[in-house]
């Protein structure tokens, strides 16, 4: 009988050995799966954020010729009318249009320096369309800007410029 319970504790041992192998397997398993589930969701927000800004990069290269910004003559078909843009900037219901944290049009050539507004508008450098703080990386194309110049009976003048657009920084 000593041998039959010998034999039991060895055999039910061997069990209990089997069981803690199997749960100890099952919990590794677990952790890496954990760790593998981290590392994923951590790189999940930086795919998001890098699709937002080649949304961005998208839309600068089409603003230009979009009838918000496109410069109504023939001449010049993807060159920006900065009488537009710079209505734009007074209308609020245009920072959510384009689904962007900052855009902004800025004069390159002929410089001039400052922030548009009404009292100053030709003789500005710059027009901040949306202006939302921490925004993402900035996008950058460069663009022909014309304006209606009421001198000598009215003209077109137009210059070098430079459309700046960042996308929806994640938080």
């Amino acid at each position: 009988m000593t041998t039959y319970l010998a034999n039991y504790s060895k055999g039910q041992m061997k069990i209990q050995q089997m069981a803690f192998a199997l749960v100890a397997m099952m919990i590794f398993f677990g952790i890496v799966a954990l760790f593998y589930f981290s590392i994923k969701l951590n790189s999940l927000k930086s795919d998001a954020q890098s699709l937002q800004e080649q949304e961005a990069k998208e839309l600068v290269r089409k603003i230009a010729s979009s009838p918000e910004f496109s410069w109504t003559s023939t001449d010049c078909s993807n060159c920006i009318d900065l009488d537009k843009v710079s209505a734009l900037k007074s209308r609020k219901s245009y920072s959510e249009f384009w689904n962007l944290d900052f855009l902004q049009v800025e004069m390159v050539y002929p410089l001039f320096s400052g922030e548009c507004d009404k009292s100053n508008y030709p003789q500005c450098g710059k027009i901040t369309i949306i202006n939302n703080e921490n925004h993402g990386l900035e996008l950058r194309a460069f663009v022909s800007v014309c304006r209606w110049e009421q001198d000598k009976g009215g003209y077109a003048k137009c210059g070098l410029g430079r459309i700046s657009a960042a996308g929806i920084n994640l938080k």
